[in-house]
């Protein structure tokens, strides 16, 4: 399995150009440092001790962003990248503790001349050779130990910092205790020719990993590209020992400055690299909230919409229901009176066939009213009513209801015109619809006089219009229901109409910023009340609207 078969959800994209600075800088520093590498310095124990520490924490730092990385959600191929730099930290704090050895016991001693630069070496050539191998150890690995480490995160980064720990134990250990039968790097503090030879040797891995690496460079995430740095100062190092394996030499210290000034650049670019992704993965957060926030704002309104359709279909069964009751009752009398009419033409009477077409026409009118209702409610009750106010006089509103009675209901009714010049700002069309309804209610109900007056309210700036009759009133219990859709008490058995009117006389009052109301009549009887706005100025009279068609403007 190739390498490239390793990178899960990542595109291939070019190589940041920084990052080809940084290597080709530092393979050209150490090139540069190659023929005064070998010039003699003093020895400085202080500055070989901060580098250790610095080397082993900024190693171990990148290991930890690189864990993170991998906890996070990254590929596995990161995890294994992070064991070169643990792996890389650990060998330094025991390169520490020798150099400390070798300081004390000097440098004839077996930790000067084999334990010390065998571990040295170990780190310079273990580092690149982990970095590069990790791509294609990870590329062996069987699908289902991918998946599980994927599912199970933190138990593989306990596993692998385990192997870390494991393998850096037992090169410490291999070394220390075959430190008899290796080469020695050193002889009395002079380079041997068989140390050149294993420092060729890490050189040429170094410089292997450098190749494998880099050939594979852009199909790695950001934060695994800048390994090549890392490789790049193992393989300058190793040749400033080559061109000056002597210590405390110019190529020495050049050599640990460069691996140190590696290791900042990388962790420094990590960060920045982490950086660039909490910025990226805040931003997705905010995309997020404001998709959330418009995703709810839209489910509101489909929920509003989904009430209104709710109401819509409720308003329609209403309808539906109302209709198919009320209707039956004046239909029923229509067929009754037909069939006797049909059947016993000859045997009636001609007061009887009279009374029977008056009774046929009352029912006929009793359907015509309910169906001019229902239209005038069915185009109220979707949208917002739309009306024309103008300066309506007040006794032009009350002479246009009376006029349009019967001579016999006409005899019923008293009229109170109201103050002279008194005027409503409202629809004339809307005014005349409710106070009709109010006063066909009372001639139907009421088998007493009529009373339709007009009065200002007490401050003058409202007019209010009263039908009084004395017929048997509503019941209590049913007048805060009064002016409901669809709602109509049962008066001493009679029952006329859909529970229409009274609900539209409500609708058309509001429309124009006025109200309606029940209130008893003393000592019996009923008593609707509208109240609209006064207009401001004396009016003309106003235009006809088609009031006798009972068109009402809505939409």
């Amino acid at each position: 399995m190739c390498p490239e078969s390793i990178v899960e959800r990542q595109d291939e994209g070019p190589v940041r150009r920084s990052l080809w600075v940084c290597a080709i800088t530092v393979v050209a520093v150490t090139l540069a440092m190659v023929p005064v590498a070998d010039l003699r310095l003093a020895v400085h124990p202080n500055l070989i001790n901060a580098f250790f520490v610095l080397m082993a924490a900024a190693d171990l730092l990148t290991a930890h962003l690189l864990i993170q990385q991998f906890l996070a959600g990254g590929r596995p191929a990161t995890l294994g990248l992070s064991t070169a730099y643990l792996y890389s930290a650990l060998m330094m704090v025991l390169y520490g503790v020798s150099f400390t050895r070798i300081l004390r016991t000097g440098d004839d001693s077996r930790w000067s001349e084999v334990c010390g630069p065998w571990l040295f070496l170990l780190l310079l050539g273990g580092f690149p050779v982990l970095a590069a191998a990790q791509q294609y150890v990870v590329a062996a690995l069987p699908e289902r130990w991918i998946a599980l480490a994927e599912r199970r995160r933190r138990a593989a980064v306990a596993v692998v910092t385990a192997a870390v720990f494991a393998l850096v134990i037992a090169v410490t250990v291999a070394v220390v205790g075959a430190a008899a039968w290796l080469p020695r790097i050193y002889r009395d503090g002079t380079p041997t020719t068989a140390g050149q030879w294993v420092v060729g040797a890490v050189l040429a891995a170094a410089a292997a990993a450098l190749l494998a690496v880099v050939r594979n460079l852009r199909h790695r995430p950001p934060v695994e590209q800048w390994v090549a740095v890392a490789i790049s100062a193992s393989a300058a190092t190793a040749i400033l020992f080559l061109a000056a394996p002597h210590r405390y030499t110019l190529g020495y210290y050049t050599a640990r400055v460069t691996l140190l000034i590696a290791s900042g650049v990388v962790l420094l670019a990590l960060l920045a690299e982490s950086a660039g992704l909490y910025r990226k993965l805040s931003a997705a957060h905010e995309g997020l909230d404001r998709a959330h926030r418009e995703l709810s704002r839209r489910a509101e309104h489909l929920a509003a919409a989904n009430r209104d359709l709710e109401a819509a279909g409720a308003w329609k069964s209403d309808i539906i229901a109302t209709l198919t009751h009320e209707i039956n009752q004046p239909l029923a009398v229509i067929s009754a009176y037909s069939e006797e009419l049909t059947q016993e033409w000859d045997l009636t009477s001609e007061d009887e066939r009279r009374a029977a077409v008056r009774a046929l026409g009352g029912r006929v009118d009793q359907l015509l009213d309910m169906a001019a209702h229902l239209l005038a409610l069915c185009r109220a009750e979707p949208g917002e009513i739309h009306t024309q106010p103008v300066a309506l006089p007040v006794a032009q509103a009350i002479s246009r209801v009376t006029d349009n009675l019967t001579r016999q209901a006409r005899a019923r009714v008293s009229v109170d015109h109201g103050p002279d010049g008194a005027a409503v700002w409202a629809d004339p069309v809307h005014t005349h619809e409710v106070l009709t309804n109010f006063v066909t209610n009372a001639i139907k109900y009421s088998p007493g006089d009529i009373h339709v007056s007009a009065v200002l309210d007490g401050h003058g700036d409202e007019v209010l219009f009263a039908v009084t009759d004395e017929g048997n009133g509503v019941p209590p219990d049913f007048v805060e229901h009064l002016f409901d859709r669809f709602t109509q008490a049962d008066q001493t058995g009679r029952r006329t109409g859909a529970g229409f009117g009274l609900y539209l006389s409500r609708l058309l009052a509001e429309a124009n910023h006025g109200r309606v109301w029940y209130e008893d009549a003393v000592p019996h009887g009923s008593r609707f009340v509208l109240r609209l706005p006064r207009a401001p100025h004396r009016p003309e009279t106003a235009p006809a609207r088609d009031l006798a068609g009972g068109e009402l403007p809505l939409s």
